[in-house]
């Protein structure tokens, strides 16, 4: 069985916009009829969207989304679906850890922290939504690689219960590889979703958690 992992150097920009005619909350940003802010449909084209969801992840909307902020482990990290040639579905991936902090549940962002195998993200700016206990978080991804560029979306949706997240999926999609020069990145509108195999992704630290 191989074990794999993302290569990538970080950075992330984060624009705050109003979307009129959509669902608003009294303070925080618009939603479409999906639950999306204006903030994740600027990032994510809709046929990238449409792609991540025939692959399986689920995309949880909403502007209530629960507090998620803590450290958490994915283990087993499994392929779910892949339109990339030469992926084949239950590859293993190295364990999983996500740490979310600074969440502002009226803007409707925070930040992400990751490790996964050799690569890591620290302090990524990114936008959540949700309802209730389900939740989504979207993240950019500006990543260099031997010299050239390329921006993806990262994507981790699942459901908060005391002890964890539930049925925690990642999803992981080229946005624009700049013309792709040198071969380097996959092609735009390629990507994986990985999810946790038994279903359950324990917290690492003592945060009491639960949601409304």
């Amino acid at each position: 069985m191989t074990t794999r992992y993302f290569p990538s150097l970080l950075f992330v920009c984060i624009g705050l916009l109003a979307l009129p005619g959509c669902k608003k909350d009294k303070f925080g940003p618009t939603t479409n009829e999906d639950g999306l802010t204006r903030d994740i449909t600027d990032l994510v084209p809709q046929s990238i969207l449409d792609e991540m969801e025939t692959l399986g992840m689920p995309i949880n909307g909403g502007t209530n989304p629960p507090d998620i902020e803590e450290t958490y482990l994915a283990s087993a990290f499994i392929l779910l679906e892949s339109n990339r040639p030469g992926d084949t579905p239950g590859m293993n991936f190295s364990d999983y850890y996500v740490t979310f902090s600074d969440q502002d549940s009226e803007e409707l962002t925070l930040k992400v922290d990751y490790r996964n195998g050799g690569e890591t993200g620290s302090g990524l700016g990114s936008f959540i939504v949700g309802d209730d206990c389900s939740f989504s978080v979207f993240v950019e991804v500006d990543s260099e690689y031997f010299g050239t560029e390329a921006t993806l979306v990262h994507v981790i949706s699942g459901e908060l219960t005391e002890g964890g997240i539930n049925n925690l999926h990642f999803a992981n999609f080229m946005l624009d590889n700049n013309g792709n020069p040198n071969g380097t990145w996959i092609e735009e509108g390629e990507g994986r979703v990985i999810y946790d195999q038994d279903g359950f992704s324990p917290q690492q630290g003592t945060r009491s958690l639960g949601c409304d």
